[in-house]
């Protein structure tokens, strides 16, 4: 079966590389030898294309526990209730072998460039999935046969193995020399050594900001990750899609037009930007939802129930729900958020503000908000309110919304002891968290069944290590 699998993702990249335009396959690397180059691109090429779902298919869970989307059927994700993703981490697991398998295979080749990239996504999805569930298998993972019930690792270790990653994947890429070099099948970066280098920065200041509740939290460290990294949104780490491959949540826009129903915005997001929970209309929300025939836009209320009509999804016809959009993996809005929070918690005011301000600016401007309702919006006084007035409110209440439908939101729920402007718990919550938000994923039944030993006990209500 992991033979069949890894042959189906090897064919599934040669085809995407095809549809992404590349003139011929096998002219991928300058490798003489078809089958050794086939191999690492095909790796390198599945992998980028499986972090990428894996992106998604996290986001289509935890956009509900952040309530940018609601259920229209009171889901039992929406409402807080027992949840493993078991085909999550089946595929956290596929994706991490694969890059494996893949700095193994170019460390022999001192193919450096197809190391380093396989080191910064290998970082990506281990803190995906640590984020998720916690202490997870890491030292003794992918061993196959030779341990089939690996130990687990504390989450605070796999911080640490999240910047070791990254730090060997910068240090491979500077070095500027590689036996083999990636192009069309580095979906993201086309084999741009420098943006790669700039997104491991981006993913070092992402983890190292998620300390904020410890002790050991450093904002210079996360100023200097900041500082070497992207200048601008045209440098943001997506994956591409096309009409015919299209972007996952084109596809739930899909389904719900053909009747299965996903994609309600939760009117806890409407409300926080069409007027009501803030002095002023966001001009995103046009871009995020579609409309009612009166112009309006209606959430759907998490955790019950509602009506088949009267309801704004997520609009098919704009950035976020367009078959081609490429799905955001790390963004420059991102990183200016961070950058805004660990300069104000620095006591740096002016760099925070600055942040703050070109954060909400670059994200407008990605998604194409025009300029003359993206500078309205900023020049508001509820936006614009002054460096002596910033708060860490009003840069988590922004990065927010710039962060719609990824599952970094969650992250930042949870360090922000989910304290967004009028966010309540979902109706029909579940009871077993005692009027708490959630706080994590329990570990998949396939796990407790084959290596319970080794499963740490876990609760709902449960704060991982970086939220405690």
């Amino acid at each position: 079966m992991k033979n069949i699998n890894k042959i189906n993702r090897l064919l599934l990249s040669i085809f995407l590389i095809s549809m992404l335009g590349c003139e011929s396959y096998l002219d991928v690397n300058n490798d003489p030898n078809a089958s050794t180059k086939a191999s690492s691109s095909g790796l390198l090429a599945s992998a980028i294309y499986a972090s990428s779902e894996l992106n998604q298919s996290a986001g289509s869970v935890t956009s509900y526990y952040v309530q940018h989307l609601a259920s229209p059927s009171g889901s039992a994700i929406d409402q807080h209730r027992e949840v493993r993703l078991e085909n999550t981490w089946f595929q956290v697991y596929n994706v991490l072998t694969d890059l494996d398998e893949l700095i193994t295979i170019a460390s022999d080749q001192g193919s450096n460039d197809y190391t380093g990239i396989a080191n910064i996504l290998y970082a990506m999805n281990l803190g995906l999935a640590t984020d998720l569930w916690g202490s997870i298998p890491y030292t003794e993972a992918l061993q196959g046969g030779d341990n089939l019930t690996p130990a687990y690792d504390s989450q605070e270790s796999i911080y640490s193995a999240i910047q070791q990653r990254l730090d060997t994947g910068i240090q491979d890429l500077q070095k500027g020399e590689s036996e083999f070099l990636p192009g069309r099948d580095d979906y993201v970066y086309q084999g741009d050594r420098q943006k790669w280098i700039k997104t491991a920065y981006a993913l070092k200041a992402r983890y190292l900001n998620h300390s904020t509740k410890k002790t050991s939290y450093n904002p210079i460290a996360v100023l200097r990750a900041v500082d070497q990294s992207y200048v601008s949104y045209n440098e943001d780490a997506q994956m591409p899609y096309t009409e015919d491959k299209m972007n996952p949540w084109a596809n739930v826009v899909v389904l719900n037009n053909g009747g299965l129903l996903g994609g309600d915005i939760s009117t806890q997001l409407v409300e926080a930007m069409n007027g009501t929970s803030y002095p002023t209309f966001d001009p995103r929300l046009p871009i995020f939802a579609d409309s009612l025939d009166d112009g309006s836009y209606a959430g759907t209320d998490n955790g019950i129930a509602s009506p088949i009509t009267g309801h704004s999804h997520i609009n098919g016809d704009e950035f976020y729900g367009r078959r081609s959009t490429p799905l955001q993996l790390v963004t420059f809005a991102e990183l200016k958020f961070i950058e805004a929070e660990a300069s104000l918690r620095d006591n740096q005011g002016q760099r925070a503000y600055d942040a703050y301000l070109e954060g909400i600016r670059a994200h407008m401007d990605k998604i194409g908000v025009n300029q003359e309702d993206r500078d309205a919006y900023i020049n508001d006084s509820s936006v614009s309110v002054g460096v002596p007035n910033l708060t860490i409110d009003h840069i988590m209440k922004e990065k927010n919304v710039a962060m719609f439908l990824h599952p970094e939101a969650w992250a930042d729920a949870r360090r922000y002891d989910y304290g967004y402007k009028n966010m309540e718990l979902p109706n029909n919550h579940n009871e077993e968290l005692n009027g708490q938000f959630i706080r994590r994923i329990l570990y998949p039944a396939t796990e407790l069944t084959r290596n319970g030993a080794n499963v740490p006990d876990a609760t709902l209500g449960e704060a991982l290590w970086f939220d405690q």
